[in-house]
C-alpha cells in the first residue's frame, strides 16, 4: 500500500449517526476520520491525567487510600525528622557533658573549645585564688542571691582574706593539699573511720560508680554551675537522681585494717575547674 493510499485511509471521513429505533429517523449524525478519532482520545487522556494530577497534588484524596502516605503522613515525618534532629543535638550535649565529668573525675581538666589556654594552663600554675574564686565567693555570700550560705556574718580568715564556709564533708586531718600541677585536683583527707561523708551543700547526685583507681565515687551538682565530687567513700547511701540536702549524708568511710585509716579524697568545681576546698571549707 502506498503511502498515499494509507493518509488518505487515515483521512477518509465516516457518518457517525444515531437514529430511532422504531421509526428508524436519524437524530444526530456527525462526520469524523480516524485520524480525528485518534487526536480525540489522545486529547481525553491528557484531559484525564491533568484532572487526576490536580486532584492529587491540591486535594486530600491520599488521605482516603489505606496504606498511602498523603499529606498527613508526610507531615508527621517531617515532624518525626525534626524530632530527631533535636534529640541527636540533645544526646551531642550529653556526651560531651559526661565527657569532661570522665576527665574530671580521672583527675583531668575538661578543656572547652573557647577556653583551651586557660584550662591548659591551669595544670602548669598554682594559685590558690583565680578569678573564679571571687565569682563564686559572690554568689555564695551576697545578700539576695539564691546561692547564699549564711548571714553574711559567718565566715573566717584565711591568709588574711575573708572566704565563706561549707559544710566539711568529714572531720579528719588533710594528707594531701590542692595541687594540680601534680594531679590534684583536691584534697585528701584522712577521716575517722566508720564515719558518714556529708554533703557540703544542697544538689542532686549525678554520679554514682566505681573504679579501680578511686573505688567508690559520689558526684553532687549543686547551684551555679557547681560540684563536688567524694572519692575512695566505703559505701555510698545515694542513688544517682536523689536531692539531697546540706549535711545529709551520701557515703560511708571504711575502717581502719593494719592501722592504716582509709583516706578519701575530695574535689570542688565551678564551671568546669577545679578549686581549692581550703579556700572555702574549715577542715
Amino acid at each position: 500500500m502506498k503511502l498515499k493510499e494509507i493518509f488518505g485511509y487515515l483521512r477518509e471521513r465516516n457518518k457517525l449517526s444515531l437514529r430511532n429505533v422504531r421509526t428508524g429517523q436519524e437524530i444526530w449524525h456527525i462526520f469524523v476520520s480516524r485520524t480525528s478519532m485518534v487526536l480525540a482520545v489522545i486529547a481525553l487522556l491528557l484531559i484525564l491525567f491533568a484532572l487526576a494530577l490536580t486532584t492529587v497534588a491540591y486535594t486530600p484524596i491520599l488521605d482516603l487510600i489505606p496504606g498511602y502516605p498523603g499529606s498527613k503522613s508526610r507531615e508527621a515525618l517531617i515532624a518525626n525528622i525534626m524530632k530527631l534532629d533535636s534529640l541527636s543535638a540533645e544526646v551531642g550535649r550529653w556526651e560531651a557533658y559526661h565527657a569532661d565529668f570522665a576527665k574530671i573525675l580521672d583527675g583531668q581538666v575538661p578543656v572547652a573549645g573557647d577556653d583551651t589556654v586557660h584550662r591548659q594552663g591551669l595544670r602548669g600554675s598554682v594559685s590558690p585564688r583565680i578569678a573564679l574564686d571571687s565569682v563564686l565567693r559572690d554568689q555564695m555570700t551576697d545578700d539576695g542571691s539564691p546561692y547564699r550560705l549564711s548571714d553574711g556574718t559567718v565566715g573566717r580568715v584565711r591568709n588574711g582574706k575573708s572566704s565563706f564556709e561549707m559544710l566539711p564533708p568529714v572531720k579528719g586531718v588533710i594528707s594531701q593539699t590542692f595541687s594540680p600541677q601534680t594531679g590534684v585536683f583536691g584534697v585528701e583527707i584522712a577521716p575517722t573511720p566508720n564515719q558518714v561523708v556529708l554533703a557540703v551543700l544542697d544538689g542532686t547526685v549525678i554520679l554514682n560508680s566505681w573504679n579501680p583507681e578511686y573505688g567508690n565515687i559520689i558526684a553532687v551538682q549543686h547551684g551555679g554551675n557547681m560540684v563536688s565530687i567524694y572519692k575512695q567513700v566505703a559505701k555510698s547511701m545515694k542513688g544517682t537522681g536523689e536531692h539531697v540536702r546540706a549535711g545529709e549524708p551520701v557515703a560511708m568511710t571504711g575502717q581502719a585494717t593494719d592501722s592504716k585509716i582509709p583516706h578519701i579524697t575530695f574535689e570542688l568545681w565551678y564551671n568546669g575547674t577545679a578549686m581549692d576546698p581550703e579556700n572555702y571549707i574549715v577542715f
